[in-house]
């Protein structure tokens, strides 16, 4: 759930939006395709530009947004673990002390040590359902992210007339090299900032209506 994590996903999902952005623009069927792929079509005519993944994901608001809402989910969760733990701890140390002082009969120690067995055993049930319900959370949130982006990248391409939106990234790069002068990451970034922003816009002045 850290940014390299977007990142990497990211990564995988603009690969697949180039495809998308391209793929049967007429909703050609494969037969189609492969006579036109016959006809010896120029690859000059093509239009090209990439997407810098790595700033797309730093630079979008809603991929900040989305780190942010989850950073604090993340960190209130293993705030209530925390304050379990120190609970629990403080149980033992008296458990303990009562135990050295000759406080227990032997049955009240092994009702004693059972119940502590309980409690940690139940701080651990809890540490993972909140990790679980956290990772599922951000799955959902991430793939309604990565749809959005493939979305717009399908719309924006047809807009600019790109036959093609590649991704390049500073980690595992398919894209060997590009001249800068066909990176249009900011200008996706600019207009999917824009459209958030109005999104979110509206959103606020539903909720004061």
């Amino acid at each position: 759930m850290k940014r390299t994590l977007i990142a990497v996903s990211g990564m995988i999902m603009c690969a697949t939006m180039a495809l998308t952005s391209c793929n049967n623009k007429s909703g050609e069927n494969e037969e189609t395709v492969v006579e036109k792929k016959s006809a010896n079509v120029n690859s000059s005519n093509l239009k090209i530009a990439f997407v810098l993944i790595d700033t797309l994901t730093s630079q979008y608001e809603k991929c900040k947004d989305l780190e942010a809402e989850f950073s604090k989910k993340r960190a209130n969760a293993e705030a209530t673990v925390q304050q379990k733990g120190k609970s629990f701890a403080a149980q033992v140390q008296e458990f303990q002390r009562k135990a050295q002082s000759n406080q227990y009969t032997q049955e009240q120690y092994n009702n004693e040590q059972a119940r502590l067995a309980k409690v940690q055993q139940d701080i651990q049930d809890l540490q993972g359902r909140l990790s679980a319900s956290l990772q599922e959370d951000y799955q959902k949130e991430f793939q309604a992210l990565t749809d959005t982006i493939q979305s717009f990248a399908k719309s924006y391409a047809k807009q600019k007339g790109y036959d093609f939106i590649l991704c390049k990234s500073s980690g595992i790069d398919n894209v060997l090299y590009a001249d800068d002068k066909y990176d249009i990451t900011m200008e996706v970034v600019s207009a999917l900032n824009k459209r958030y922003t109005k999104k979110a816009d509206k959103a606020d002045d539903s909720k004061k209506k």
